[in-house]
This record gives structure tokens, C-alpha cells and sequence, in this order.
């Protein structure tokens, strides 16, 4: 009986690596990926993806020039001040553009001008940005287009009713992304580090609410915009990002994250960049799309672009308005203060400020009625006296731009 007993667990056992080697061998860029997950070693910036990075070819431009002090437009001390709060709170740059000159431009903790920095969420607000420049271009007929006319893979089911414009407002449709949950075959861990993610993100999530009528936060949709480009230009995301937004506005490359070499494009996360070039895009923004006398995005494009969603008025097309206001502002849920709540001690004192906003309190702050860019990169911070406010810093401009009137 014993040696039955005995037989039976070890072809059970054996059974069961069979099953894991044959799982591990489908896809083993996941599995190692997942346990860094687990082992609290992490994905980005580049563990788990060594192999898989797309370099990104941008404009060889030199430097922006700081300008002389006599030119400044605003105080030293002001700047000074917001200085020393991105200092003090576990940041790795800042820069302060005002009316056409770099006014300030710091680094800290060993970096520099060169260093690449993982954008995190301000990735999606980069490819939304990749979205007009292949709708100028002629690549895309427009935002309510179907994105079944790209993602063929939706013609003819319940998806096919999903428009550009409901994946940039991010109310797509779909159950919820953000689940944060570990489970290895559940959709949330398989879109993020799946080296072959793409069934997850076309196939995997339901359909559970009328596209356009409910905000999701979602790397998955931020993916399939990034899907529909490649779809639509054919070409790599990271060749068309550089062509039609990086070169032309000066900016200098970096990388982009894939699922697995000569794959797809994790756009929803995955962006670095040195912060000079974050600084650029939020340049070209305040400009409304207009460098050296062109014009890179569709007539109206900025209109449509800052258009509060009717599911979430904090959202426009893949990107964030600076109102309405509250003191504990979520990314993940619309109108209620939740523990991911990013705090603002006020309201911005611009109504046209918009700002990218990435895991870390990764900031780009755009005012263009004051012609106002900052760039603030960097960690968390948690707990006072350091703890982060994401009005500080623009407030604290402001202010003194509103007492020079």
C-alpha cells in the first residue's frame, strides 16, 4: 500500500513539472519577470527587460541654454524655493521653462543631462500626444474612428463600437485594470509583463459597460493606443515616436520597453527619456503643437485634447486637467479622495493648466497662458514633513507671476 501511496504522489509530482515546464517554456520572459514581481526586485527600469528594449534614435541638438539671470522672468527666490522642496523629496530633476527661456535646471542624486528617466505613467500621456501627429499625418482618419479598423481582431463583436476617442479618455469599456492582483494567469499580470501579451490586451478584458460611459485608469488601453499606431503606421512605435514627435522638436531618444524583442511597445509605462526631452514635449504642448512656424497636430487638435470626458472631468485625451479640484486627487476612481489620492493642498491658480502625471509624482506641469513648463522627476515620498504636494511648485510660480501684473 505504501509503495502505491508512494507511486502515485511521485506521478503527481512529476505531472506537475511537466505541466510548470511546459507553462515556463510558453512564455519565459513572463515567468522571470513575475518573479522579480514577487521578490520585490521589480520590472523597471530595465530588470526583467534587459532584452527587450527599443532604442529610440532622436534629434542630435544641443542643449537648451540656460539663460542669464538679468533675463529672468521670474525671482531667483522663487526658484530657489521650488528647488528646495523637489531637493528635499527624493527627486532626480527639475526644470523651470518660462516665455521662451530655461530659467532652471537642477539634477540630483548622481543625475545628469544624459541620464534616461522611466516616464511611468507620463508614458501614456506621450502616446496620446504620437495619436494626433498619425492623425496629421494621414495614418489615422480621426478620433471617432473605430479602433476595429486597426484591431481587426474586434470586427464583428461587442468591441467593435470602441472609437479612438473612448480609449484616449481612457472609458473604454472594460473591466477594470488596475486589480493589482498577483495572480499569474489573471489579466492584470499578464498585460504588464507577459512577454506575449497581446491576446490579454485584444481578447482578455470584457466588455462589461457602454463604451465612452465609464473612466477605467488603464495600462491596457494606453497599450492597445500604442497597438493601433504601430497597426496603422507600420512601424515600431519607438520609429514613428522619434520621427514624427522627438526629431522634430529637438528632443533626444532614449528607450522604449516591449514585451519581448521586435514585439510590442509597452506605451502604457515604459517610456525613458532624459528629462530635457520630457521638458520638450511639454514645450510643444504650450505651444499648442506649433514648433519653428509648424504645426504638428490637426487644426482644432488642442480643443478636442483638453475637452474634459464626460466620464471623468479631470481627463481629456490621455491627459490631465488641472481642474476640478480636489485635496486628495486619484488617478484610479472619478470625483472621491481614495488611500492613492495624490495630495493638493489647493487649486492650481491657472484654470488652463494640464499636466502629465506618472508614478513617483512624476510631473510635467503646462500652463500656456503664462507660457509656463515645469518638469519635476523622481520618487515617492511619504509621511511630513517631506511629504509631496502636487500644487506646491506650480503655485509657488504663480504666485509670483500673478503679483507681476
Amino acid at each position: 500500500m505504501v509503495r502505491v501511496v508512494t507511486k502515485y504522489v511521485v506521478g503527481v509530482l512529476l505531472l506537475l513539472a511537466a505541466v510548470a515546464l511546459v507553462l515556463y517554456l510558453q512564455d519565459p520572459r513572463f515567468w522571470n519577470r513575475y518573479y522579480l514581481l514577487l521578490t520585490n526586485e521589480g520590472v523597471l527600469p530595465a530588470e526583467g527587460w534587459a532584452d527587450s528594449e527599443f532604442q529610440i534614435t532622436g534629434a542630435d541638438t544641443p542643449l537648451l541654454k540656460l539663460a542669464d539671470e538679468p533675463a529672468w522672468t521670474l525671482p531667483r527666490s522663487a526658484l530657489e524655493d521650488v528647488d528646495q522642496y523637489a531637493r528635499e523629496r527624493n527627486s532626480t530633476s527639475l526644470q523651470v521653462w518660462h516665455r521662451g527661456q530655461l530659467l532652471w535646471r537642477s539634477f540630483y542624486q548622481g543625475y545628469d543631462e544624459q541620464t534616461l528617466i522611466v516616464g511611468k505613467s507620463m508614458s501614456k500621456m506621450v502616446v496620446g500626444v504620437v495619436v494626433a501627429r498619425a492623425i496629421k499625418d494621414g495614418y489615422i482618419a480621426g478620433l471617432d474612428e473605430p479602433a476595429a479598423n486597426y484591431i481587426d481582431e474586434w470586427q464583428g463583436t461587442d468591441k467593435a463600437s470602441i472609437t479612438l476617442r473612448h480609449l484616449l479618455h481612457m472609458a473604454a469599456g472594460f473591466e477594470p485594470f488596475y486589480t493589482l492582483s498577483y495572480n499569474p494567469f489573471g489579466n492584470f499580470m499578464r498585460a504588464y509583463v507577459a512577454g506575449h501579451n497581446e491576446a490579454t490586451l485584444i481578447d482578455g478584458y470584457e466588455l462589461i459597460n457602454e463604451p465612452g460611459s465609464t473612466y477605467d485608469y488603464s495600462q491596457a488601453v494606453s497599450d492597445l493606443i500604442g497597438l493601433v499606431l504601430e497597426r496603422a503606421t507600420g512601424k515600431p512605435y519607438g520609429q514613428y515616436l522619434a520621427e514624427s514627435l522627438l526629431r522634430p522638436i529637438g528632443a533626444r531618444g532614449g528607450e522604449v520597453m516591449m514585451n519581448r524583442p521586435e514585439g510590442l511597445a509597452h506605451t502604457g509605462c515604459c517610456l525613458l527619456l532624459p528629462s530635457e526631452s520630457w521638458l520638450r514635449i511639454g514645450i510643444l504642448l504650450s505651444n499648442s503643437g506649433v514648433v519653428n512656424g509648424e504645426a504638428l497636430f490637426p487644426e482644432d487638435w488642442m480643443t478636442d485634447y483638453l475637452a474634459p470626458s464626460p466620464a471623468n472631468p479631470a481627463m481629456g485625451l490621455h491627459i490631465w486637467l488641472g481642474e476640478p479640484y480636489l485635496p486628495s486627487r486619484s488617478w484610479s476612481e472619478v470625483g472621491k479622495p481614495t488611500r492613492f489620492g495624490i495630495e493638493h493642498s489647493a487649486p492650481y491658480l491657472a484654470s488652463d493648466l494640464f499636466l502629465f502625471d506618472g508614478s513617483g509624482h512624476q510631473v510635467i506641469y503646462i500652463v500656456p497662458s503664462e507660457q509656463l513648463v515645469i518638469v519635476r522627476t523622481g520618487g515617492f515620498t511619504f509621511g511630513t514633513p517631506n511629504s509631496w504636494d502636487n500644487a506646491y511648485i506650480p503655485n509657488r510660480l504663480l504666485q509670483e507671476l500673478i503679483k507681476s501684473r
